[in-house]
């Protein structure tokens, strides 16, 4: 925690928040190669035999993550007609599901090898979002007076009864979660990836069942050229 605010920079819409993703990775790769004698170079060293001023061969990867704010689709998992209808006559308040959401975009980028994979993860409720960026002060704000308590300062309205009557903070469980949905998309892209280094269900050299120091000491120039290692 710290005692500032944290900004996850949300880009409202999928097709733009997508396109700023694959922007950043292809920019920041740019802008490295170009310090780097540029990527014809890069791919020069990928192709060379491995000896011993190459004695370990490396890959310049660039991944990009963009969170993206959407609206929520009330035409998914829609009810029938009558069950609507239903909804319309009961006495129970109908739960509000105009919240929005936030989801991350996932975008790995190997200009050397040409191979780009890309996701979009689980979407979350936009309030989570908030409640993270809220500042979490660990001093009281002593320069705002017209707090009855200065440790109160940027808690969420929605969450503070939780906190004040001894609960957990939310925020606790929010940032597991959030932590876990950026694991996994960021785990998928990386292991399909690898796969495709690996030649795994690609109908590659090897097709995934030759080990991969088998196959630089049969041949790596080639196989590098192919994208495999």
């Amino acid at each position: 925690q710290t005692d500032s605010t944290r900004e996850l920079g949300l880009v409202k819409g999928m097709i733009e928040g997508t396109k700023l993703c694959r922007a950043g990775a292809e920019s920041y790769a740019n802008e490295y190669f170009a310090s780097h004698g540029g990527i014809e170079q890069a791919k020069t060293r990928a192709t060379e035999d491995l000896s011993e001023s190459n004695p370990v061969r490396t890959s310049d990867i660039f991944l990009s993550v963009q969170a993206i704010s959407t609206d929520g689709d009330k035409a998914l998992f829609a009810g029938s007609a009558s069950a609507v209808k239903e909804k319309e006559t009961s006495a129970v308040k109908e739960q509000d599901d105009t919240d929005e959401l936030v989801c991350f975009a996932v975008y790995v980028l190997d200009p050397v090898h040409e191979i780009e994979f890309s996701t979009v993860s689980q979407s979350v409720p936009s309030k989570w979002v908030r409640w993270l960026d809220a500042a979490s002060p660990l001093t009281p704000r002593s320069s705002d007076e017209s707090q009855v308590n200065p440790f109160d300062a940027g808690i969420p309205e929605d969450i503070k009864d939780i906190i004040e009557s001894g609960g957990v903070d939310p925020r606790e469980w929010v940032a597991e979660w959030i932590e876990e949905t950026l694991c996994l998309s960021v785990g998928v892209v990386a292991q399909r990836y690898v796969a495709r280094r690996m030649g795994v269900g690609e109908g590659g050299l090897g097709r995934g069942k030759k080990r991969v120091d088998e196959l630089v000491g049969a041949n790596a120039g080639e196989v590098a050229r192919a994208g495999i290692i």
